[in-house]
């Protein structure tokens, strides 16, 4: 596992940090969500996306490592719990 230790945890961290900021704020009563620009919210949301696709790269080069797989299972949790879709990139946008 030291290999890729650090960038493990570095993934993990990153996506548990976006995951609690965003159900705070989620938890919290409606009339105090004016307060945080969307932009925020969406920055969140893409650090919690950015974790999760960071992690399949670790699971595709280092195969199917228990402590990977743990990681990726609790991040599409995260993903669930805030009624994330989980997508591994965004959808390319399509031209009428």
């Amino acid at each position: 596992m030291s290999v890729y230790r650090d960038e493990l945890l570095d993934a993990m961290r990153n996506g548990l940090a976006a995951y609690e900021a965003m159900e705070r704020w989620v938890s919290r009563p409606p009339e105090t969500h004016d307060d945080l620009p969307g932009a925020v919210l969406e920055g969140y949301a893409r650090d919690l996306r950015e974790s999760r696709e960071r992690l399949l790269k670790m699971l595709a080069g280092h195969g199917n490592r228990d402590d990977i797989v743990e990681a990726l299972a609790e991040s599409e949790r995260f993903h669930r719990s805030l009624g994330l879709s989980i997508r591994d990139k965004p959808e390319p946008i399509e031209q009428e």
